[in-house]
């Protein structure tokens, strides 16, 4: 017969573990959040898309692997989960071009707007796929999500640019992709070793891609250096932090959980960049803000 106090104990863990998860997602959603704006104010002052990509996720590998080195985590992880974490890699490159190249045509708010239609894509992919179960108040959390965001991205594109929103959305795909995938190679992996060979591979490509077509554009002002600096230190806190958060509560929660960086980066544009939101935009975050909720509480 299992003694009561153990069973206690084995959930008062698992509730810490969830609770660790959903802070993790949190700060990156936070992290994450700000990434745009930094990059546009990098783009100002001298620098652009390729330079800042290339030189984030330099810096990305490094601190990782001195994130590994004060952990004791192993470098070494079994050849699935690897193989998984380099492919991660080449599409968070393409993601990273995407999403931070899209603020060179579009407002920074409609950029992350568009580019947070993807946790709803990942909600459908896992369920389509079998990996987690979606309850009908899950599915309906999405929908609701789905239709906020349609709300504030707003109804109309007209005047907009073309390769701006084809880069927001490719950037979106490839993040549900990396999500999806992330999920099963930290199923078989500690998460900061995926993301270890993830920010790895990206590195790599970048480099050549910047090699065979980038020009190097470094900021030419202090403002601009903290905006390249800023890219960098944020998106490497927000990804780490994502990836190790949703080893606890998979895939499907954290990119729920992750809506909430549309509010925040707007938010954070309009006060750093002076960008407006409309009334619509306002009620289309808060259906966002409210869907999160639901699936949170009623967990």
């Amino acid at each position: 017969m299992v003694d009561a106090g153990t069973v206690s104990s084995v959930s008062g863990a698992g509730f810490k573990q969830q609770a660790l998860g959903v802070g993790l997602v949190v700060l990156s959603t936070i992290a994450i959040a700000i990434v745009p704006s930094f990059a546009k104010i990098a783009y100002e002052g001298g620098s652009n898309t390729l330079s800042v990509i290339t030189g984030r996720s330099i810096f990305s590998v490094l601190i990782t692997l001195l994130l590994l080195a004060a952990s004791r985590q192993p470098i070494a992880i079994p050849r699935r989960p690897m193989r998984i974490a380099l492919a991660m890699g080449v599409a968070y490159a393409v993601m990273l071009y995407g999403y931070l190249g899209a603020v060179n045509y579009l407002p920074v708010s409609l950029v992350i707007l568009i580019y947070f239609i993807h946790p709803v894509l990942v909600g459908f992919i896992v369920m389509f796929l079998g990996q987690e179960k979606l309850t009908i108040i899950s599915i309906g959390a999405l929908v609701a999500a789905l239709v906020g965001l349609y709300l504030a991205i707003g109804l109309s594109f007209e005047g907009l640019s073309g390769i701006g929103l084809a880069l927001a959305a490719l950037a979106m795909a490839m993040t549900a992709i990396i999500v999806v995938c992330g999920a099963r190679a930290t199923a078989e992996a500690k998460a900061i070793s995926v993301g270890f060979y993830m920010m790895l591979s990206a590195a790599v490509t970048l480099t050549v891609i910047f090699a065979l077509f980038g020009t190097l554009a470094l900021p030419t002002t202090p403002l601009a250096w903290t905006g390249f600096v800023g890219v960098a230190v944020a998106s490497t806190v927000g990804t780490l932090a994502f990836i190790s958060g949703m080893a606890y509560v998979g895939a499907a929660r954290a990119a729920m959980i992750s809506n909430l960086e549309p509010a925040l980066g707007v938010l954070f544009a309009i006060a750093v960049l002076g960008e407006r939101v409309s009334l619509l935009q306002g009620v289309g975050i808060a259906i966002v803000i409210g869907a999160i909720f639901v699936m949170e509480m009623r967990r």
